[in-house]
């Protein structure tokens, strides 16, 4: 895997419909490891339902890469979704 500021920059410059939101964070982490495959689950978290804030936790499945939380906030309409933050989960 290669340098995780490259990562956590091009997966904060997604900004998209948000039906094709998780294809793209997922595009951009399997280019960046080729060979791992990563599942995307919703972190629910009523602090943020205000805000349009959602976090999205991807898990590498190879178990070797490290998993990676993405926040991503909707727009009024949830028509798109820009990804605001990206950082490794401990």
């Amino acid at each position: 895997m290669t340098d995780s500021n490259q990562i956590y920059d091009e997966l904060k410059s997604i900004e998209c419909a948000t039906d094709n939101l998780l294809e793209r964070v997922t595009d951009v982490l399997e280019h960046y490891n080729p060979n791992g495959e990563y599942q995307i689950i919703a972190e629910e978290d009523d602090d943020f339902i205000h805000d349009n804030i959602r976090v999205y936790n991807a898990f590498a499945e190879d178990g070797a890469s490290p998993s990676i939380a993405v926040v991503v906030q909707e727009g009024f309409d949830h028509y798109v979704a820009r990804v605001i933050d990206a950082y490794e989960l401990e």
